[in-house]
């Protein structure tokens, strides 16, 4: 059953976790909080109405999975949310604005992560219901004039029912940035819009992913009495039958060998085996008598992979990067922490080519991770973001 994993960003009080509730339970907000206390983890976000972890829901429809990825929108749980965002495995990303709020700096803050990450995005403009004409109008003026001062070119298109099947495949064309108009109160638009995420077009070729070598991220453990230590996230590659013995790490730069006691789907169904692009769990054994499975031990965004591919951590890499913004310079021994996937570590910038970097500059530079090695790929998008410094590149080299 092909799976698609949305992630909802938006600045705080868009209606995220209630438009999330809304398009899977076919229910309408009454305006105070009811359908988001459905999606809310923990008691303090239930008292204050904000996400400040990453929640997973899920809603099938037909042949396929949507899985709903709620990311934080406060500002204090920004790096939560590009971990989320890089490191969860995402085939698309939807950005909401509250009509009646504007578009705010974590607005902005949100497209340019989409936008560095590459990552194909639809805009839906919240409360509708609440905002005066005029209002809503300097909204959508203001959301044109931000995608063009980050030089997003793609026109701005509202779909509704009459237009919003030409559109499935939006992420190939260069002309259409699909918006929606919603209100989770009086229903508007909802509909379409559930229809529309339903019918955009797959981004991965999940069939050629599926005969590659198995690399799982793991986003969240558990440990369930009377079964052991558990593991969900995401296959990116290849097929994981129940039975099967992979390496988990890293554990500073070292794999350890496993076994897949047994595997749950996102509804808590028995399965005989996970395939590419579709997230579940794993009840896992150690076993290697050196090495004790702890719950504490796994931290999120390790991976499960193949034997023969676990043997490649690095502590030093190359990237070509380049300044989004920094309020003064850049120097050697400069300390930021690094996004690229699943992981998120301090690192050192060790190496520059240019004398010093500015907002602007580009240039090859040389990290080293500050803790521990780390299973760092090739051609990988890096995000690197400290106080109000932002920068990103890609991997060019692994060295050490």
């Amino acid at each position: 059953m092909n799976e698609k994993r949305i992630g909802v960003l938006g600045n705080v009080d868009s209606g995220k976790s209630t438009i999330i509730s809304v398009l899977k339970d076919h229910m309408l907000d009454n305006g105070r909080g009811l359908a988001r206390r459905k999606t809310l983890k923990h008691a303090h976000e239930q008292d204050s109405g904000r996400t400040s972890s990453i929640t997973h829901h899920y809603y099938q429809a037909d042949d396929q999975i949507l899985s709903f990825v709620d990311l934080a929108g406060h500002e204090k749980y920004y790096k939560t949310t590009i971990f989320g965002a890089s490191g969860c495995s995402l085939d698309y990303i939807m950005i909401l604005i509250g009509a009646n709020m504007g578009v705010s700096h974590m607005t902005i803050e949100h497209l340019i992560l989409a936008i560095v990450l590459k990552i194909p995005f639809v805009i839906v403009i919240t409360k509708i219901d609440l905002a005066p004409k005029n209002i809503l109008e300097q909204t959508i003026t203001s959301l044109k004039k931000v995608l063009k001062r980050y030089k997003y070119n793609k026109q701005l298109t509202f779909l509704d029912e009459t237009n919003y099947e030409n559109y499935f495949d939006f992420f190939q064309r260069k002309d259409c940035l699909p918006a929606f108009q919603v209100s989770n109160v009086t229903g508007l638009n909802i509909d379409i819009l559930r229809k529309y995420l339903k019918g955009i077009y797959q981004t991965h070729n999940w069939n050629n992913l599926k005969t590659q070598d198995v690399h799982f991220i793991i986003e969240d453990i558990y440990f369930v009495k009377g079964i052991g230590i558990v593991v969900t996230g995401t296959l990116n590659s290849g097929i994981v039958n129940k039975g099967d013995k992979l390496m988990i790490g890293p554990f500073y730069g070292i794999f350890y060998e496993i076994q897949i006691k047994s595997i749950h789907n996102n509804f808590k169904t028995h399965v005989e085996h996970l395939e590419a692009g579709q997230s579940g769990c794993f009840n896992i054994k150690s076993v290697e008598k050196k090495f004790t499975l702890k719950r504490d031990k796994i931290r999120k965004g390790m991976v499960l992979l193949n034997k023969e591919n676990s043997q490649h951590t690095y502590r030093v890499f190359e990237a070509k990067i380049k300044i989004l913004h920094h309020p003064s310079t850049i120097s050697p021994n400069y300390e930021s922490i690094i996004h690229c996937g699943s992981i998120r570590q301090v690192a050192t910038l060790i190496h520059i080519q240019k004398d010093l970097l500015r907002t602007g500059d580009q240039s090859i530079v040389k990290f080293r991770f500050k803790l521990r090695p780390e299973f760092i790929q090739k051609n990988k998008q890096i995000i690197f973001r400290e106080g109000k410094t932002k920068g990103v590149g890609v991997v060019t080299k692994l060295l050490e």
